[in-house]
């Protein structure tokens, strides 16, 4: 880097590029939809820009006072991408670092740029996704998705969160898995998963293992809420083994297993409770799932029905309700 990144030049950055395609890389994050004219609409944000690759192109172009070569060189790029076979990810270096700046001209503009960028990819025939933001309000977050279907041509959009809200540090793998069940729901692509960590450090591997969990279930709600077929097997098979007590096959079907029987165990630990019908919360007394309702009871409960009528029924449970 010659000692600065404002010595970097623009043979400089395609070279890496290109250093990375020879080791095999799969695809590059490229930051070339932030352009010098957008620089401007980002005064008035609360976090200005929180990009750190895009924080390195605004640091060289306000030295230099030139356009962002990964934008002015993106056919050179594209063919270096074609060469050795990798795709695309389109940087959104604007992406609101907050949910004051969501959806604001910075970020829409940068959009915009991105989908032009999207079908020069496609003329070179190199493949594309584009990342999105980023904490976005709950109710901006289907028009942000389908804003980039529209901008850019419904090219595979992934999304980091959405995180719903900036108050969660520490638990922003569950503010960002609500905004990405709701991503997914309005046909986000991919998700990107957030740890516990994020704002405040690295990531060690427990919080991975929370950050995964957290957006294997955000993933797995969206597919449901979209009526994939056979998505919601797995939640029915889970459901009939906890109305039968069926712990173990509970843990088994679980997304967490370990951690499932690991909770259960906490106040049930002998094996003698994994036959028990009923857990520590209600106890083995009140469990409503002890009342099983049969086809028998329901025949019976109809033939009622039809001989003193709905009517006269309800008149007798709201007299038993007052004695009770």
């Amino acid at each position: 880097m010659h000692g600065s990144i404002e010595y970097l030049t623009e043979d400089d950055f395609l070279h890496i590029i290109e250093k990375h395609c020879q080791q095999g890389v799969d695809y590059q994050t490229i930051h070339a939809g932030l352009l010098i004219e957008h620089l401007p609409k980002v005064k008035g944000r609360l976090t200005g820009i929180v990009s750190r690759r895009g924080g390195i192109l605004v640091q060289w172009m306000l030295y230099h006072f030139k356009q962002n070569h990964l934008y002015t060189r993106f056919d050179d790029i594209c063919e270096i991408f074609k060469r050795y076979d990798c795709s695309f990810s389109l940087g959104d270096a604007l992406r609101p670092g907050c949910l004051h700046d969501d959806s604001d001209d910075a970020q829409l503009s940068e959009l915009k740029t991105l989908g032009k960028l999207t079908k020069r990819a496609w003329k070179h025939d190199v493949q594309v996704m584009v990342e999105g933001p980023g904490h976005v309000k709950m109710d901006q977050i289907e028009f942000n998705v389908r804003k980039q279907m529209e901008e850019c041509d419904e090219a595979s959009f992934y999304v980091l969160g959405h995180l719903v809200t900036d108050i969660g540090a520490d638990y922003d793998h569950i503010t960002s898995a609500i905004g990405a069940s709701m991503a997914g729901w309005h046909g986000t692509a991919m998700l990107c998963y957030v740890t516990p960590k994020e704002h405040l450090g690295l990531p060690n591997p427990e919080d991975v293992r929370e950050g995964l969990i957290a957006y294997k279930i955000a993933a797995h709600a969206a597919d449901i809420a979209r009526h994939r077929p056979g998505a919601r097997d797995r939640d029915d098979e889970l459901s009939s083994a906890r109305y039968a007590f069926d712990w173990n096959k509970q843990f088994e079907l679980s997304l967490d297993p370990e951690r499932a029987k690991q909770y259960h165990d906490e106040t049930l630990p002998a094996d003698i409770y994994k036959q028990a019908e009923f857990c520590s919360m209600c106890g083995p007394k009140h469990c409503p799932m002890q009342t099983k309702i049969t086809d028998k009871d329901i025949e019976g409960l109809e033939e009622a029905l039809k001989g003193k009528g709905a009517a006269e029924l309800m008149a007798v449970k709201s007299d038993r309700d007052r004695v009770e």
